[in-house]
């Protein structure tokens, strides 16, 4: 006791024996190797590395973890036929974490961008994918770890790269001024090589682009060349300062007029008219920039904001043109189309939902962790609808008008028909061929609506396949509009794999009429766009022809094979794997395989249909 104040003094002796007892145990404990254990059981008991050791989250379950590799497929396998007048390049991006973030709480949409590209020609099919070569791309593979911090916001990264530019290139990627542009909204676009997927660099239009944001949604006018873009929080983080660029087809700059918005937020998507520009903010809003700099995510919901519309002549404009127009607390995360009336008001069509699509961005008052919402989010799906805004109305709110009643994203049309009065849709939706709805609400249907009608054909790929964003290629030049080929990526949950899937539009029922085959599964994507062949400056090869001189190809690249007259003789039979491997495969079991194959722990596995 010191002043009535019990003091712990140094702890008890051990007996020598006891004392020596533990000394030689924990001796024994190290030099002691762990059991016979199969591979199984060594995963289990091996921690991964700390630069890839990827957190759990809703987007990164059991069957989409990062893939982290870039490869290229010369003349993929094929079933069925690929038609002959399918003559281009379906290119893709998806996000691909190739190190594990450093907080985890990170969400989906940070991963490093990833390219595909599946070229057609001839009824073959070349594959290649490559990672986008942005900055941070090269600083974390130096560093070989993650360096920047969360998404959208640079406060919560290395102070190394604190004014590095933050682009991850991993939303979308189009075809402008013959070369690609990865695109992602928190950043300039970054320019790629259409054959090579080799990175050139950051793209601001020769000098012409001044904001610090462009969105990862730019329009393409196919009658005049025109790229329309816009910027949000053009002037930094959290800013509420939008721009608008019109650039002709050889990139020089048209227009520039620069707005602000009812508040800073997110404004993924935007829309265009022959005469108007359409802008998109739901109430998604960017939060303060003092509770960025806590580590806060950049995106906050507000369940009190309504959905504002905004539009802007698209020739001359000038900031006090700039009209918003609200409506209902909705989330709008991509257009489907826009186009000018004959009574001069605008129409905005698109998918909505009646709810927060991106809960991973809670409101500011949420309790506790992010978490996926009780109730699933089609439920408060409100279909495919149509805005009228009308640039003299003194009332600016508007209600949407219900098209197409279907639960469904990634509205596309025919690229003909963009920024023009249209008649058909692509919608990807979730049900299966019964009506039934898709396990955990993944779309794995393709549908083709009539706006006019809200009719709809559709074909369901099953419940074990989710289906991304289509891309379309018209017949021909001058097929009726939807009229050509859907082409689309699949991941087979059954079977781990990725597959490029061609539909033909007019038979969409009877399913695909073409399936490339990859030997192995992607992450799954976001946007990506269909490059005609006659749209590149010259045809090129995909992947690597090194060793195939000029030489070559002329004797080999046409000429068909001939064989000698020499006896044909039956195939080979080798022995079949031992029962209970995956469906698909027969014959007897190999020599020492005479009962059920064993299992994991001396079980026997069971049976799989491969499913």
């Amino acid at each position: 006791m010191v002043n009535g104040v019990a003091v712990a003094g140094p702890p008890a002796s051990l007996p020598p024996d006891t004392e020596q007892q533990q000394t030689q145990a924990q001796k024994q404990k190290k030099t002691t190797p762990p059991p016979p254990c199969n591979l199984a059981e060594a995963e289990d008991r091996l921690e991964l590395g700390k630069t890839t050791r990827f957190p759990a989250q809703p987007f990164n379950p059991f069957y989409d973890p990062p893939c982290r590799f870039e490869a290229e497929v010369y003349n993929c396998i094929i079933r069925g036929n690929i038609p002959k007048d399918i003559d281009g390049t379906f290119y893709r991006c998806m996000p691909d974490f190739a190190w594990a973030p450093l907080y985890e709480d990170e969400v989906h949409m940070n991963g490093d961008g990833c390219i595909d590209a599946v070229r057609i020609h001839d009824g073959h099919a070349d594959f290649k994918q490559r990672y986008v070569r942005t900055e941070r791309f090269v600083i974390e593979r130096a560093a070989r770890q993650a360096v920047f911090g969360k998404y959208r916001n640079r406060y919560t990264d290395d102070p190394r790269v604190k004014h590095k530019i933050h682009s991850t290139a991993n939303t979308h990627v189009v075809f402008f001024e013959n070369q690609l542009l990865a695109l992602k909204e928190d950043s300039h676009p970054y320019a790629m090589d259409p054959d090579t997927l080799s990175t050139k660099g950051p793209y601001d239009f020769h000098g012409q682009y001044k904001a610090a944001t462009h969105t990862a949604h730019p329009k393409i006018d196919a009658a005049t060349g025109e790229f329309i873009t816009m910027g949000y929080e053009a002037k930094g983080d959290t800013t509420t300062d939008v721009v608008y660029y019109l650039f002709d087809k050889n990139g020089q700059k048209l227009e520039e007029c620069w707005f602000t918005a009812p508040f800073a937020g997110l404004m993924h998507d935007m829309a265009a008219t022959d005469k108007w520009i359409v802008f998109i903010l739901p109430p998604l809003k960017s939060v303060p920039l003092d509770l960025l700099k806590t580590g806060h995510h950049h995106f906050a919901w507000d369940d009190d904001e309504p959905i504002w519309l905004g539009i802007l002549p698209r020739r001359n404009p000038r900031p006090e043109d700039v009209r918003w127009f609200r409506s209902k607390n909705a989330f709008i995360g991509h257009a489907g189309n826009a186009f000018d009336g004959d009574d001069g008001c605008v129409y905005f069509d698109a998918p909505i939902v009646y709810a927060n699509m991106f809960f991973f961005f809670p409101p500011l008052d949420s309790d506790g962790p992010p978490a996926m919402p009780s109730a699933p989010l089609q439920d408060g799906h409100g279909g495919y609808v149509r805005f009228k805004l009308d640039p003299n109305a003194i009332d600016n709110y508007v209600e949407a008008t219900t098209l197409v009643p279907l639960t469904g994203e990634m509205p596309k049309v025919d690229d003909r028909y963009l920024t023009k009065q249209y008649g058909k849709l692509f919608l990807c939706i979730h049900t299966n061929s019964d009506g039934s709805p898709s396990k955990g609400g993944l779309w794995n249907t393709i549908a083709i609506c009539d706006v006019e009608t809200g009719k709809h054909r559709y074909w369901s790929a099953g419940d074990s396949t989710v289906l991304e964003e289509v891309a379309f290629c018209p017949r021909t030049k001058d097929s009726p509009e939807a009229d050509g080929y859907i082409l689309t990526m699949a991941s087979r949950i059954d079977k781990m794999l990725t597959c490029i899937l061609i539909l033909d539009s007019a038979k969409i029922e009877e399913g695909p009429v073409a399936i490339i085959e990859l030997p192995f599964r992607l992450r799954l994507g976001i946007h990506g766009s269909w490059v005609g062949g006659d749209q590149f400056a010259e045809r090129k090869e995909l992947c690597d022809m090194e060793g195939v001189t000029d030489e070559v190809l002329r004797e080999f690249q046409t000429a068909p094979v001939t064989l000698p007259d020499v006896p044909r003789r039956p195939a080979i039979q080798y022995p079949g794997p031992p029962p209970g491997s995956p469906a698909g495969f027969s014959g007897p079991p190999p020599p020492g395989f005479k009962g059920p194959q064993p299992g994991v722990n001396g079980h026997h596995a069971p049976a799989t249909n491969g499913s």
